[in-house]
């Protein structure tokens, strides 16, 4: 998600409380189309989130190729791992009439999506794509542009799928876990921006405008919701380790929250850019966004994969 400014005015944050409304205008009609029309509800919502994955991808490799083509031959890859998993027979699962998302359901596609072995498949492709990028085939940063872009279809496809299935089971648990990411970025953005190098000098390379304050700041405000909806909700989630399953997501989430945005943060260092695009004015491009989020989704699942 966004920076940590240490500048504040009420215009500014009034202006970007204006564009979250707006996004969150155009991303919750989905959200409940996906949970309460169930079998259609599950297609066009796949079909709204497989398109956001694409261009999700394609803004981000847009900063690593000398040309769109490549751009969007790239993120064609992460689209077609959305839409083909290795075991074919769970999209005939996913789009069949007959079939209610209970929480078992839940896991069981969650592992199977873990266990993808496709994802591999992007990486020789990946390389030929930046074999055939003449302008940058001789770049020093071969390898690691091509390790990152790996990394990034591995992260963005597992969240847009993971966001697709949970959405089918609770739709109010997809906008609780959102919503640790969200108060973790307005927190920090809004107390860095008050106290941020007035307690700790520290600067940090990846992000200069990020500060200690704003980071526990974040931590604080996202982990006393995360432990309040996790201690009185339980979102029909029926796991034999629940107790210890709070635990850890009340620690980590609220964490994994800020990895995100760090994780991201440094892929635009990297990149040189201040964001991935201008898509959305005041907050920049999609991933810009979802960092923090998506972080938040996969670890969500990690906890109940390894639980």
């Amino acid at each position: 998600m966004r920076a940590f400014f240490p500048s504040f005015t009420s215009k500014e944050f009034l202006y970007r409380f204006l564009s979250s409304v707006f996004i969150i205008a155009i991303i919750a009609p989905i959200l409940f189309v996906g949970y309460y029309w169930h079998f259609w509800g599950r297609i066009i919502s796949f079909g709204v989130l497989a398109f956001i994955l694409f261009y999700s991808l394609y803004e981000i490799f847009f900063h690593f190729q000398s040309r769109k083509i490549f751009a969007a031959i790239s993120a064609s890859l992460g689209f077609l791992l959305f839409l083909f998993p290795s075991n074919f027979n769970l999209n005939q699962i996913y789009f069949s009439k007959d079939v209610e998302f209970s929480w078992s359901s839940i896991e069981f596609f969650a592992r199977e999506q873990v266990l993808d072995y496709h994802i591999f498949f992007a990486l020789p492709f990946l390389i030929v794509i930046r074999f055939m990028d003449s302008k940058q085939k001789t770049n020093s940063r071969f390898f690691s542009d091509i390790l990152l872009k790996f990394i990034i279809i591995f992260i963005v496809t597992l969240f847009f799928k993971f966001l697709w299935l949970l959405n089918t089971f609770n739709v109010y648990l997809v906008i609780s876990l959102a919503l640790i990411a969200v108060i973790s970025d307005i927190s920090g953005y809004i107390f860095g921006s008050i106290f941020g190098r007035k307690i700790f000098a520290w600067k940090f390379d990846f992000s200069p405008k990020k500060s200690m304050e704003g980071f526990i700041f974040s931590f604080i405000f996202s982990f006393i919701f995360t432990l309040l909806i996790f201690l009185n909700l339980n979102f029909g989630i029926n796991l034999n380790n629940w107790l210890l399953f709070k635990i850890l997501a009340i620690i980590f989430l609220p964490i994994v929250a800020i990895f995100g945005d760090i994780f991201f943060s440094v892929i635009k260092r990297y990149l040189n850019i201040k964001d991935f695009s201008q898509i959305i004015k005041g907050h920049g491009g999609i991933f810009d966004r979802l960092d923090s989020i998506s972080f938040v989704f996969l670890s969500f699942f990690t906890i109940i994969l390894i639980i």
